[in-house]
């Protein structure tokens, strides 16, 4: 189970991120940003709320504060990535720094809230990831 949902998580994040390359390649009008943004994050809600809805599950205030947080950062994460592209700053740039820094903030996230450790091959992994965000970004 948790396969099938790494692999929609993988589809469904990264096309949304994929249509604003579209929208700035395509050089479309600034104003269709957040009708596309609206429309994705309205498809994200749907498919967590129908099933929710089906179970009888309820969200607590809690659930819906801290989904609420989590939701504001994502919009203006993409919205300043499209803002980026706007500007011509290539997808090779925008597009690890925007992942890789995803990735940072989960694992130091993990490492102050949860006592989790990173292997030296996993810090590794992300510390030459972000060697590779520099050299993109000199090449």
């Amino acid at each position: 189970m948790w396969f099938l949902l790494m692999i929609v998580i993988l589809l469904t994040n990264g096309m949304s991120s994929f249509g604003l390359k579209m929208l700035a390649g395509w050089q479309l009008p600034a104003g269709v940003k957040f009708p596309y943004l609206t429309v994705w994050y309205a498809a994200g809600l749907a498919s967590l709320a129908v099933p929710m809805l089906f179970k009888g599950f309820r969200l607590g205030r809690k659930e819906v504060g801290l989904g609420a947080l989590m939701a504001i950062l994502s919009i203006a994460g993409q919205i300043t990535m499209a803002m980026a592209l706007d500007l011509r700053v290539p997808g090779n740039i925008v597009f690890p720094v925007a992942i890789g820094g995803s990735i940072l903030i989960v694992a130091l996230a993990g490492w102050a809230f949860f006592n989790e450790r990173i292997s030296r091959l996993s810090a590794a992994g992300v510390v030459l990831g972000f060697v590779a965000v520099i050299l993109l970004s000199v090449s």
